[in-house]
C-alpha cells in the first residue's frame, strides 16, 4: 500500500489528498518516464555549506554581500545596486576561476545522479555544478540546453522529432532559467530580475503552443522536483506549463493524472496550490533524497523493491563478441548466461534479424550495454601476432567500439578459450586496440578446457562474479 513519508505531520497528511505511491515512482524512474527537476536549494553540501542550508543561490549572495559591504536578499536587488557600466558580480563571481568541485556538492544529490537513471534534468540554477556532475557521469553523451540559447532549443526539437518526442533518451541537461556563460557578460543569458523571468517565461509560452515538441515531450513524463522555489511565482507559471499548459480544464475537468512530486516548500500556502496542481509533497528534501535513492538502488532483503531493482541491473545488456569460427562456443556462452538469474544478453545470431543493418544494429547494442565479452582464441591470437594493431576485421571493429565506451561505464571482460594466452605480449595488443593504453596487465578470464563442449567450471564462475560485481548484483 502507498503511504505517506513520516516526516510529514498528522495536520498535512489530512489536508494532502495526493499520496507517494512508492511502488509507482520506482516503477516510473525503472521504464524513464520521470525527469529529474533539480532547483538551487540541493546543490551544496550543507556541512560546508551551512550558512546557506545547501542553496546556491543564497551562497552566491552572501558571497557578494561579504565582497561589496551590501544587503541584497535576491538576485534582483543585486541588479539593482549594481551599476550601469559595471559588469554583473554574479557573472564575475560564476566566471572568475570559479571551480565548480563536486566535492563541495550535496552528496544526495550526486549519489541519484550517479545512478544514471535520471537521463533528462531541468535546473533552475544558472551555475555550472550540476553540468560538471552531469559531464563527469555521461562524458561527451550529454546535451547541454537553454531556454536562451535558440540553436540547442532547435537541436533539441530536431532530435525530439526523429525520437517521435517520447523516445527520445539522450542524457540532457536543460537550463530552464538560462545559465552563466564564460565569456559573454552582455547580453545576461540568465534569470535575474521580474523582467528577466517576463522574457524567459514568454519563451515556454511560445514552446507551448502545441507546434513545438520540446513541451510536449516534458507533458508527456512524470515530475520529481529537488529543492526547488515554488515560492517564486516564475517557478509557479513555468510548474504550470509543463503540467496543464495553456486552455487546460482544472482539477475538476481534465486535470492531467501525472505524479509530480516536490519538495522543499518555505511557503506554507503553497500547500493548497500544488495541491489542486496534484503535487504530492515532501518536506525534508534531504532525507526524500536518500530515502529514493535506497528505493531504486538496494538489494538489501529489506527494500521492498530488491526485486525490481535487480531486474533493472540486468536491463543493462551484455554483448558478446566473437570471430565467426567461435559461433558454437559463444552460441553456448549466451544460451548458459541468459539462463543465469535472467541476465540480458545481446548475441547477434539471436538479436538480429535477416532485414537488420547489421554494422548499426551491433553499434548501437555496444553502446547501450554495460558489458562487453569479446571471446579471443588461438586464431585470433596468430591474426593479431600478424596485423598486430592494424587488424582489421568486423570483431576488431566491436573491440574498437567498445574502446570508445570505457569511459562512459561499459565493463570489458575478455573470455579466453583454445589456447589463447591473456599473460602473451600478444594480448597487450588486444588491450590497445580496445583502449588500454597497450598495457600488459593480465586481464579477463581463462576458460581455456580441452573440449568447447565443456565451460571450465572456475572459469565461468569468475565470469559470473565479474558480471554480478559491475551490475551490483552481488550481495
Amino acid at each position: 500500500m502507498a503511504r505517506k513519508p513520516s516526516c510529514i505531520n498528522q495536520s498535512v497528511r489530512q489536508q494532502e489528498a495526493n499520496v507517494f505511491d512508492e511502488h509507482a515512482f520506482v516503477d516510473g524512474v525503472f521504464n524513464d518516464e520521470y525527469v529529474l527537476v533539480v532547483g538551487s536549494g540541493v546543490i551544496l553540501n550543507r556541512s560546508q555549506f551551512p550558512e546557506t542550508n545547501g542553496d546556491i543561490n543564497q551562497y552566491i549572495i552572501n558571497e557578494i554581500n561579504n565582497d561589496r559591504g551590501e544587503h541584497n536578499r535576491n538576485f534582483t536587488d543585486v541588479f539593482r545596486n549594481t551599476r550601469r557600466n559595471e559588469t554583473d558580480p554574479i557573472y564575475t563571481l560564476l566566471t572568475d576561476g570559479y571551480d565548480f568541485d563536486i566535492n563541495d556538492m550535496s552528496p544526495e544529490l550526486v549519489q541519484l545522479i550517479r545512478t544514471k537513471l535520471f537521463r533528462f534534468v531541468l535546473t533552475t540554477t544558472i551555475d555550472n555544478y550540476l553540468e560538471t556532475l552531469m559531464r563527469e557521469v555521461w562524458g561527451d553523451e550529454l546535451r547541454i540546453v537553454s531556454i536562451e540559447d535558440s540553436l540547442s532549443l532547435k537541436d533539441l526539437q530536431t532530435e525530439l522529432s526523429k525520437c517521435r518526442v517520447n523516445k527520445y533518451t539522450q542524457p540532457t541537461l536543460f537550463y530552464v532559467f538560462g545559465r552563466v556563460i564564460n565569456g559573454r557578460p552582455v547580453p545576461r543569458g540568465y534569470v535575474e530580475t521580474d523582467v528577466d523571468a517576463i522574457k524567459v517565461i514568454e519563451k515556454w509560452m511560445k514552446l507551448d503552443n502545441g507546434r513545438e515538441y520540446i513541451v510536449p515531450f516534458l507533458k508527456s513524463k512524470r515530475m520529481l522536483a529537488l529543492g526547488c522555489k515554488f515560492d517564486d511565482w516564475y517557478f509557479r507559471f513555468f510548474w504550470y506549463i509543463l503540467t496543464r499548459g495553456f486552455g487546460c480544464e482544472d482539477r475538476n475537468g481534465n486535470a492531467l493524472t501525472q505524479d509530480n512530486l516536490a519538495t522543499t516548500l518555505s511557503d506554507p500556502n503553497l500547500h493548497d496550490y500544488l495541491s489542486r496542481m496534484e503535487v504530492c509533497i515532501h518536506q525534508d528534501v534531504w532525507r526524500f533524497m536518500t530515502d529514493i535513492h535506497r528505493l531504486l538502488t538496494s538489494i538489501d532483503e529489506s527494500n521492498p523493491f530488491r526485486a525490481m531493482v535487480l531486474d533493472k541491473r540486468r536491463q543493462g545488456g551484455i554483448f558478446i563478441s566473437y570471430k565467426s569460427a567461435n559461433v558454437v562456443y559463444a552460441s553456448k556462452l549466451f544460451c548458459k548466461l541468459a539462463n543465469e538469474k535472467g541476465l540480458n544478453v545481446w548475441f547477434d545470431n539471436a538479436s538480429l534479424d535477416g532485414g537488420s543493418r547489421y554494422k548499426e544494429e551491433i553499434k548501437d547494442a555496444i553502446e547501450h550495454a554495460q558489458i562487453f565479452i569479446p571471446i579471443l582464441s588461438k586464431e585470433i591470437e596468430t591474426e593479431l601476432k600478424e596485423n598486430g594493431t592494424a587488424l582489421d576485421t568486423f570483431y576488431s571493429d566491436e573491440w574498437r567500439w567498445a574502446g570508445e565506451r570505457i569511459n562512459h561505464g561499459l565493463e570489458i571482460i575478455p573470455v579466453a578459450i583454445d589456447g589463447y594466452n591473456l599473460r602473451s605480449d600478444v594480448h597487450a595488443i588486444f588491450e590497445s586496440i580496445i583502449g588500454c593504453n597497450g598495457s600488459h596487465q593480465v586481464s579477463g578470464i581463462d576458460m581455456n578446457a580441452k573440449s568447447q563442449d565443456s565451460m571450465m567450471k572456475v572459469g565461468y564462475a569468475k565470469l559470473i562474479e565479474s558480471i554480478n560485481k559491475h551490475l551490483g548484483l552481488a550481495e
